[in-house]
Order: structure tokens, then C-alpha cells, then sequence
């Protein structure tokens, strides 16, 4: 036990330490949209690839840029717990179903070429229109290594340096629709390497990409 919390003390001065030292640049960096790799090359000092990617990941999520549920505002999963006493007045707390906020009601729709036009420029309307911080679109880039793989051939080296960069989940991921990340689905698409779903937070619409139809 004596040996753990030694550990723990180690590992967590460790964090402090990296924190004070680059963690502030690392996330000023990543803010302004530079790929893992090229943090790496702005930093003073030595730092392993997957410590900075780590760093990244986590800043993205807390600021909103990642999501793992889907960014509809709902309040999903949160616990809440009430406090009760028994009848000699002695305090416990009791769990209970949280109430999920409002939320957004969406307008489901299927992205359409022929009425929608060009994905790219799709992509670039709808996030003028609601924000970039109320759109987001999903990315399936932890669930299959060969697609990713496949799909990161064929991406410009800057755009493959950026999802290479992200510690995916095994699992459907929602990423804001910053700049980068529009021309990354457009080229995919364009491919036909991508299909996924759009959410547009301001608009209400939830916008389902089909993949090709072959």
C-alpha cells in the first residue's frame, strides 16, 4: 500500500512537472490547429510522441472540440443524489435518475447531392450558418485500424498528421466542424470513404451522410 501511494505521489509530481514545463504550450498550440507533429517541433524540450498526443486528446475534449455521446445538449448518464435522513436524524445520500435537460428537438434529414450540392460546400454553409461550435460531425476513425488506415492514405499529410494525432475511442466520436476536419470528410467523401451523420446545433438539423452506393 506504502509502495502505491508512492507511486501515485511519483507519477502525479511527473504530471505537474510535464504541465508546468509545456502542458499550457501544448494546448495554446493545439487551439491554434497545429497536428501533434508539429507541437512537437515548437517545444523546447524532448517529449514523447504519445505524451503530447495524450495531452492533446484530452484538451480537445475538454473544450469541446471531441465529444463521445452525441452533442445534443442531453444531460445523459449524469448521476445525481439526493440526501435523506432516517428517523434518527443521521444524513445518507440516495441516487436517482437525473433529469435530462430539454435538448434540441432535430429534424432528421439524408444528405442529398443532387438538392444539397457539393458536400464541401455544404459542410461550409452549415457551419456558417450555426457556428463552429454548434456543429459537429462524427467520426468512426477508432473502430476499424485497416479503414483508417485506407482512409488516411489518401489524406494530404498535414490532415493525416491531425487524426493520427487523436487518441480515437473504440467507438462513434463527434469532432467539431473546424477547417481542417471539414476538408478531411469532404476528401473522404469524395472517395467514398466516408459516411457518418452531422449535427447542427442552432439549425436543429442532424443531417445523415450515406457511404456510395456501391
Amino acid at each position: 500500500m506504502e509502495e502505491n501511494s508512492k507511486d501515485y505521489f511519483k507519477d502525479a509530481l511527473s504530471d505537474f512537472a510535464f504541465d508546468m514545463a509545456c502542458g499550457s504550450q501544448i494546448r495554446h498550440l493545439a487551439d491554434l490547429g497545429y497536428t501533434v507533429n508539429q507541437i512537437m517541433g515548437e517545444l523546447d524540450i524532448s517529449i514523447p510522441f504519445l505524451k503530447v498526443q495524450k495531452t492533446v486528446t484530452e484538451h480537445l475534449q475538454a473544450s469541446g472540440v471531441l465529444t463521445v455521446g452525441r452533442p445534443d445538449g442531453k444531460s445523459i448518464g449524469k448521476k445525481e443524489f439526493v440526501r435523506e435522513y432516517d428517523r434518527y436524524g443521521k444524513p445518507s445520500f440516495r441516487q436517482v435518475k437525473a433529469k435530462p435537460s430539454a435538448g434540441i428537438c432535430w429534424q432528421e434529414r439524408v444528405y442529398l447531392p443532387s438538392a444539397d450540392g457539393d458536400l464541401s460546400l455544404f459542410l461550409n454553409s452549415k457551419t456558417e450558418e450555426n457556428g463552429e461550435d454548434n456543429s459537429y460531425v462524427s467520426c468512426d476513425f477508432g473502430l476499424n485500424p485497416e479503414k483508417t488506415a485506407k482512409a488516411t492514405a489518401i489524406l494530404e499529410p498535414r490532415q493525416k498528421d491531425y487524426i493520427e494525432g487523436v487518441l480515437w475511442e473504440t467507438k462513434r466520436i463527434y469532432h467539431r466542424l473546424s477547417p481542417i476536419m471539414r476538408a478531411i470528410i469532404s476528401k473522404l467523401y469524395a472517395q467514398g470513404l466516408y459516411e457518418g451523420e452531422c449535427y447542427f446545433k442552432q439549425s436543429g438539423e442532424h443531417i445523415i451522410v450515406p457511404g456510395p452506393p456501391y
